[in-house]
């Protein structure tokens, strides 16, 4: 990781970081013609045709109440380009919906850059929302890593990494000898690898006193209480099996109509692949590496929904997101998890007619300390 000053000052005495990365590119967008050129290129290679000539502008306001943080007008003044910075902080209510109903031209674009840590959680959750906003939208096909696209009510819909973004921009700024590009390029680089690193952010006095993490302990209670509803119906078993909690995640083991699975309350999933607490790994009837791919295959359904349910988690084993009813009471969040596992179930049901180990003290779960997000 190369350590700059800017990058070190944006995060010991700036709240909001994106804000001043977004900033800096916007100036070496502003500044630098082989920088614009990268990024042209960058979004043709997707199939998005945007000129050289854009001329970029930070945070750009509107009649929708929306302030995107950096807009590319072409030369009519019409907003082709719109780019949102992300390192961690969230979506807001208007991203993306609001955002796709501010391009104003054809073959226009809403790109948002994110760590290279976050693009499958953000991809999937923007995938989500223009869903629920019943827009239109196709997956689009792109060979380029870190990058995504999709059709989204006749918009472009663009998700691109720092890296991904930066990298190209850097070997075009070097061969055209812009060296002040190169060197302002080298102190916004030096943020967002600090940024994609994880660094420690300061702590605020809002976090210690917000009531949001009592939370994870309700998420902990969902788990024993869904937990118990399918032991009551005969559908799971934890004989022999146990509950275990590590730095990030806490749940319990337990077999699925045969099938061994690991249902848990799992903050770094939440924070990698899709946005919700509750998580279940599947591991087949052996809990062996050996289930993986049976196990996989499986679960394909989910794997291919769009935003995907599946993921394969870093033990190699898939994980499948349980998603939690929003403004709904307890009573109403249960019933849909269960009817989640009650899917995931079917699902599995071939694989549970594999002959079981003889009584559940012989069952051997993986060890806490491998399971991994």
């Amino acid at each position: 990781m190369v350590e700059t000053l800017f990058g070190h000052l944006a995060t010991r005495f700036g709240p909001h970081p994106e804000n001043l990365a977004t900033e800096a590119l916007g100036y070496i967008l502003r500044r630098s013609p082989p920088a614009r050129e990268a990024v042209r290129d960058l979004l043709r290679d997707v199939g998005i045709p945007v000129a050289s000539s854009l001329i970029y502008r930070n945070q750009v306001p509107g009649e929708d109440d929306a302030q995107p943080d950096l807009v590319g007008f072409d030369d009519k003044g019409r907003q082709h380009l719109i780019i949102e910075a992300k390192f961690w902080a969230g979506l807001t209510g208007h991203q993306p919906t609001t955002y796709l109903k501010r391009i104003s031209c054809d073959q226009g674009a809403l790109v948002f850059i994110v760590p290279a840590a976050r693009v499958t959680l953000i991809w999937g959750e923007l995938l989500r929302r223009c869903h629920d906003a019943k827009l239109d939208v196709q997956d689009g096909k792109t060979s380029i890593a870190d990058v995504r696209l999709a059709l989204a009510g006749g918009s472009r819909l663009v998700l691109v990494s720092w890296r991904a973004l930066l990298d190209p921009i850097g070997v075009r700024v070097e061969t055209a000898g812009d060296q002040r590009a190169r060197e302002d390029l080298v102190q916004l680089r030096g943020l967002c690898e600090r940024m994609d690193a994880e660094a420690f952010l300061p702590v605020t006095a809002e976090e210690l006193t917000t009531q949001i993490y009592r939370r994870v302990i309700e998420f902990g209670r969902l788990v024993d209480e869904v937990c118990t509803a399918l032991k009551d119906r005969g559908i799971a078993s934890t004989n022999g099996l146990r509950a275990i909690a590590g730095n990030g995640y806490s749940g319990r083991y337990l077999r699925l109509r045969g099938v061994g699975c690991f249902l848990a309350c799992d903050i770094r999933k939440w924070m990698k692949f899709a946005p919700t607490p509750l998580w279940l790994s599947v591991y087949g009837v052996r809990w062996e590496k050996s289930d993986a791919s049976a196990a996989r295959r499986a679960l394909a359904p989910l794997e291919s929904a769009t935003p995907p349910r599946m993921f394969m988690a870093g033990d190699g084993f898939p994980t499948v997101a349980l998603q939690v009813s929003v403004g709904a009471e307890r009573d109403t969040v249960v019933k849909g998890l269960i009817e989640q596992m009650l899917v995931v179930v079917d699902l599995l049901a071939p694989l549970g007619s594999v002959e079981q180990p003889a009584g559940g003290e012989k069952d051997t779960p993986p060890d806490h300390t491998s399971l991994e997000a």
